[in-house]
């Protein structure tokens, strides 16, 4: 969630993965605005997923086998 939300401050506060979502998103029916807009969306996910991953293996390694 912390990912999506900080692709939405881009809008705000300037660059970042979501600057290609939100420019992509203005040059609706403009070259390559679709693209710009689907490859930022696209790294959003990415990183919310190798976040994801990186928690999870944080716990376990933290979180005892007992539990």
């Amino acid at each position: 969630m912390v990912v999506g939300v900080a692709a939405i401050v881009a809008y705000v506060l300037g660059p970042g993965l979501g600057s290609l979502i939100f420019n992509g998103l203005a040059r609706l029916g403009g070259t390559n605005a679709v693209e710009m807009a689907l490859t930022g969306t696209i790294l959003v996910v990415i990183v919310a997923l190798v976040f994801d991953a990186l928690l999870v293996l944080l716990g376990r390694l933290t979180i005892s086998k007992g539990l």
